[in-house]
């Protein structure tokens, strides 16, 4: 390997490990944001504890995307925040003259499907006349993690596209320089059939080091530190598959073009076969 095709090998492994770093950034930004809205609960106030108990078995075998779900007297609810409160000077015992509601409370899990799954949920309790004050859901609190979640979905497909793109034109631009470098050293030389083979096999093999070695070593570096406890789970496999996807085609696209150059080049890669001097007779 020239010190070259070495060169632009950093270049490109740089550049991947860059954008999975930037792709990591913006997936843990999103996971913090969905961890917070599961800490968001959802409380549904009835009085009928019938009810209450039936409309907890529905929710919990028709809208999977519920984390958890605790039903409890108005009674037990008040006693715990005057526990939790004591500095409001209110004796626990004192409530027992009270008729208060009975409480549903439900969690949802920290996934782009927990939206789903709350607007389900408060379809069903329409469809029971429930609402209003019977049902605090947080639609502020909801309405502006959705807008959080919408903004950074924009700012990733940007970045992406941008890196993507920046990327894809760093290779073709890097495979075509190593080209036309190697084109310039052998100008005005009359190439063996065997050295223009040599210089065909070196380009393959060339060209497959730069599509697979970044990807590898990008992905390899993200499994090993996931292996080690460093970082979460959270990129998919098929993030480093578009990784190569753009490797290969940017390489498939310098091959292209380098082919065309050379058909426009006629005896920029003559071959000669040397004979063997005749036998003296």
């Amino acid at each position: 390997m020239n010190s070259r095709f070495l060169l632009i090998l950093l270049l490109a492994i740089l550049t991947l490990l860059g954008w999975t770093f930037v792709h990591y950034q913006y997936l843990s930004s999103r996971q913090f944001r969905l961890d917070q809205l599961a800490e968001l609960p959802l409380y549904v106030y009835m009085d009928d504890p019938v009810q209450l108990d039936s409309l907890y078995f529905e929710l919990k075998n028709e809208v999977p995307q519920i984390d958890s779900l605790a039903r409890e007297t108005g009674l037990q609810a008040a006693e715990e925040l005057l526990e939790a409160y004591p500095e409001l000077g209110i004796q626990p015992g004192t409530l027992r003259d009270y008729r208060l509601p009975n409480i549903l409370t439900l969690f949802f899990k920290p996934t782009d499907a927990a939206f789903k799954g709350r607007d389900q949920v408060l379809e069903i309790l329409t469809a029971k006349g429930l609402g209003g004050e019977d049902v605090d859901s947080q639609e502020l609190a909801w309405g502006l993690a959705r807008k959080e979640l919408d903004f950074l979905n924009s700012r990733w497909s940007n970045s992406t596209l941008f890196i993507a793109l920046l990327a894809f034109l760093m290779l073709v631009y890097a495979r075509l320089y190593l080209y036309l470098a190697e084109a310039a050293a052998i100008r005005g030389m009359r190439a063996t059939v065997l050295e223009n083979i040599r210089t065909q096999e070196t380009a393959k093999w060339q060209n497959g080091i730069l599509v697979v070695a970044p990807v590898l070593i990008s992905a390899g570096l993200y499994y090993l530190l996931l292996a080690l406890g460093a970082i979460s789970p959270l990129a998919h496999w098929s993030f480093f598959a578009v990784q190569m996807a753009s490797g290969l085609t940017a390489v498939l696209v310098a091959i292209l073009i380098n082919s065309m150059r050379e058909q426009d080049s006629p005896g920029a890669h003559a071959i000669t076969v040397n004979k063997p001097p005749a036998p003296h007779a």
